[in-house]
């Protein structure tokens, strides 16, 4: 099967969930004989060369602000895809990328598309964004399926749009001894520090556990890693109301960011708006004590696996608990392995391959109605 893979910045995955997906999934696919490119954006996936774990890698262009450079990108993506590469199936990511699912079908080129959550809920975006995903929402019906990496997700569609979806969630890859060098870098030391990861923007709770810790106080740093293009205003907000003991140490992937996550005394998630989230995930694999703001899909990935929090009063509670009960956080370490052996990345690459290979089992007619 010859795959292309549209709407992510591309791999190696140096930024999100989507990316991560594509990577660990791309690079199963690649290993079992499967021909994959991926469509990658410049500057945002280091030096990579034209290959990278099996996947060939295409780089083009793309108008770098907010709310164009995914469009801008995956339109370039979709002109080559259709005229140059002819993939015998597309999988694409985002649904705001959903208005070119039609138009590989009319190419007669089966098309998959991951929509995440509800995108429109993000506070980032502005009246006309929110429109234009809620639209898009609808027009991901017209790919040839609709892919949900939760089941809170697959109910939201089904419920809102009569859409159905196929449920394939998010694994997780995690070296057995990540190692220590990132936690030297940062001066911390094993199991003496809370940890918070992820892109810096609203709905990812990380001014809520920013303020939590400076009310709880706890005798421990607060590691903040991530980042965000067009949020330097939201970073700067960030970093302007962190007590002393937090610590934001940028991006960091690979082996620092497995480092990190391996070393931590627990680890806070404030995400509010998605579906599965594959960090809440690896953490998990991690064998980290996590305490979650509740939601839906946070629940259906955490179960009793950590603690959760609706509220402020509740977050500082359960932060207070958590740092001042060893007991608990070791609890809460047993049950977070136990539930990661779930989520399995070959399992989910099994899934992927085999509703793939059912699309372009279908003849080209089918696929352009």
């Amino acid at each position: 099967m010859r795959l292309a893979i549209v709407g992510t910045r591309g791999v190696p995955a140096s930024y999100s969930g989507f990316e991560t997906c594509v990577e660990s999934v791309g690079k199963r696919l690649a290993a079992r004989g499967h021909a994959i490119t991926v469509y990658c954006r410049p500057g945002r996936t280091g030096q990579a060369g034209a290959t990278y774990l099996g996947m060939r890698r295409i780089t083009l262009p793309d108008i770098p602000t907010k709310g164009l450079e995914t469009l801008s990108h995956s339109l370039l993506s979709t002109i080559h895809a259709t005229l140059v590469l002819r993939p015998d199936a597309v999988l694409v990511f985002g649904v705001g990328n959903a208005l070119f699912c039609p138009v590989f079908r009319r190419f007669g080129m089966p098309t998959a598309i991951n929509v995440d959550g509800a995108d429109w809920q993000r506070k980032k975006w502005g009246r006309l964004a929110r429109w234009f995903l809620r639209w898009s929402e609808r027009v991901s019906s017209r790919a040839n399926a609709v892919i949900a990496d939760s089941r809170t997700v697959a109910a939201y569609y089904e419920r809102s749009y009569h859409v159905p979806t196929v449920f394939i969630p998010y694994g997780a890859d995690v070296p057995p001894d990540p190692g220590r060098a990132a936690l030297d870098r940062f001066g911390l030391m094993p199991r003496r520090y809370l940890l918070a990861v992820g892109r810096f923007v609203p709905e990812n709770g990380f001014e809520p556990l920013i303020r939590a810790y400076g009310r709880v106080k706890p005798d421990l740093p607060f590691v903040i890693v991530g980042d965000a293009p067009y949020s330097e205003a939201f970073k700067r907000r960030l970093k302007e109301i962190a007590p002393a003991g937090v610590v934001f140490t940028g991006y960091q992937f690979g082996a620092a960011y497995h480092e990190l996550s391996a070393g931590a005394y627990a680890f806070l998630f404030g995400a509010e708006v998605g579906g599965t989230h594959p960090v809440l995930v690896e953490q998990l694999a991690h064998g980290n004590a996590v305490l979650a703001r509740w939601t839906e899909s946070n629940e259906e990935v955490m179960g009793t696996a950590g603690l959760f929090y609706r509220d402020t009063a509740e977050l500082d509670a359960r932060l207070g608990e958590l740092v001042h009960d060893a007991e608990l956080a070791d609890q809460l370490r047993t049950r977070a392995r136990q539930r990661a052996a779930a989520y399995s990345w070959d399992r989910v690459t099994d899934e992927y391959e085999a509703l793939l290979e059912k699309l372009t089992a279908v003849s080209a007619p089918e696929l352009a109605q």
